[in-house]
């Protein structure tokens, strides 16, 4: 996932700006679709080895969900409602779709192929599958029990990685990614109404200012600027750009050089901001480690102004030390955290440096080392939880359901690719669901 190809992007942002709109709606050729039974070669240099997810999707299958000979017709046929949509891995290819806990015998069936890198976003009864690889981003309609459906409209950007779309309305979005701009977007036609240029705020050692992780509150657009300097590494600084929602225009840059770039263009469901307590915070992974020397950490804006708070800073690899999962001072990241329940997040730490493992293999994505934990943000705490180590690629399907309980998506070394509850009454988990693809992104569909 974390794989870009910044010299081909530098070369089509001209483009981008230059060409027509490229968008376009749902036409005879769009029908229901259903899972596929070829794989894309695809170009990227993420290529998932893992033997956990060598079956195609078609093949999936649980070994712990419900008996089906005791569904009722209805379910025989597909017909239940469900409750997520998801992602998963299969050999090179992902696959984007609907997906009930209950039935997960499912998976894999009804299924939208795309490359090895895809964001998925659920808004207004419909997906937004994003297809990095070649730069579309598409929407898909969802009938009455969720199932996917047709595609609707689709928007092509050029090659350009861009995942994160903001909603303002059901007639406008923003979207933003390695574009030097936010795209002005109707989310319905996945036509192009406009731009903001954010040109002026790039860097000189920036090769795209890259608007990433963002939240809309209270009438405006918070969005992390990423200021990409190579294939991996962003800024030095924190910025946070603040636009006007109504006006479309910026109010002001936020920046602070306590932690790097804040957000990340991995984030489809814009998860490094999180609105708790009155303010937005907003986490800095350190360029995932590959810019040596970056400051990894959250800070956080109050909402309605345009400055970090500058009491604040809670400094991860630094400050974090939890018994037999990481030390001080080793360097670490957070994937993607949960919404917030109070002060409270749920993401999974990647502690490879504690585990004597390095980001210079090109399959570490699949080394065991991300531990799921639990983050309250306002007193700066962190608690690993009883669940197994899960790979990096598999480390995004979170999700607090409304009972409180939270979902987690894994791919481990005891427990295979499953699906866990936690309590946080209790302190335990259970594992709830084994599928036999590399489960990802769990996003739930209201």
């Amino acid at each position: 996932m974390k794989k870009r190809f910044l010299a081909a992007l530098i070369v089509s942002l001209g483009m981008l700006v230059a060409c027509d709109d490229s968008s376009s709606a749902s036409s005879e050729n769009d029908k229901e679709l259903s899972s596929s039974s070829t794989e894309k070669s695809g170009n990227s240099k993420d290529k998932s080895s893992s033997s956990k997810g060598k079956s195609s999707s078609s093949e999936a299958k649980s070994s712990d969900s419900k008996d089906n000979s005791s569904s009722s017709k209805k379910e025989e046929k597909g017909e239940y409602k469900r409750e997520f949509a998801t992602s998963i891995a299969s050999g090179e290819t992902m696959f984007i779709g609907t997906m009930s806990l209950d039935h997960t015998d499912d998976i894999g069936t009804d299924y939208i192929e795309v490359g090895t890198r895809a964001g998925v976003v659920y808004y207004d009864n419909s997906l937004f599958i994003a297809d990095l690889d070649v730069g579309t981003i598409a929407r898909y309609s969802l009938d009455a029990n969720n199932k996917i459906g047709s595609k609707t409209a689709e928007l092509s950007l050029a090659g350009a990685w861009a995942n994160h779309i903001y909603f303002v309305n059901e007639e406008k979005a923003y979207l933003g990614g390695m574009l030097d701009s936010l795209l002005i977007i109707n989310p319905k036609t996945m036509k192009r109404t406009g731009a903001i240029d954010l040109s002026k705020y790039k860097n000189k050692d920036a090769l795209v200012v890259s608007p990433g992780t963002g939240v809309i509150v209270d009438g405006r657009l918070y969005v992390g600027l990423l200021q990409n300097v190579s294939d991996y590494a962003t800024g030095n600084t924190a910025q946070v750009a603040i636009i006007d929602i109504k006006k479309d225009s910026v109010i002001a840059v936020a920046e602070d050089d306590r932690v790097a770039a804040v957000g990340s263009l991995d984030d489809s469901q814009n998860q490094a901001f999180i609105v708790a307590d009155g303010y937005i915070y907003c986490y800095s992974n350190a360029s995932w480690g590959y810019a040596p020397g970056q400051v990894d950490g959250f800070l956080r804006i109050k909402v309605g102004e345009t400055k970090f708070d500058k009491d604040y800073a809670w400094l991860v690899t630094k400050d974090v030390a939890i018994d037999d999962v990481t030390k001080k001072g080793n360097f670490k990241y957070l994937s993607p955290t949960t919404y917030a329940n109070g002060t409270k997040v749920y993401a999974f730490l990647n502690v490879m440096v504690d585990l004597q493992q390095v980001w210079t293999d090109m399959d570490s994505y699949h080394n065991n080392t991300c531990k799921p934990v639990e983050i309250d943000l306002a007193k700066k705490t962190m608690k690993a939880l009883p669940i197994g180590y899960s790979s990096s690629w598999a480390s995004y399907g979170k999700y607090i359901d409304e009972d409180g309980t939270v979902i987690f998506a894994v791919s481990t070394e005891e427990d295979g690719n499953a699906y866990f509850r936690y309590d946080p009454k209790t302190g335990k988990a259970k594992k709830i669901a084994t599928v036999e693809p590399i489960p990802m992104w769990l996003v739930p569909l209201k």
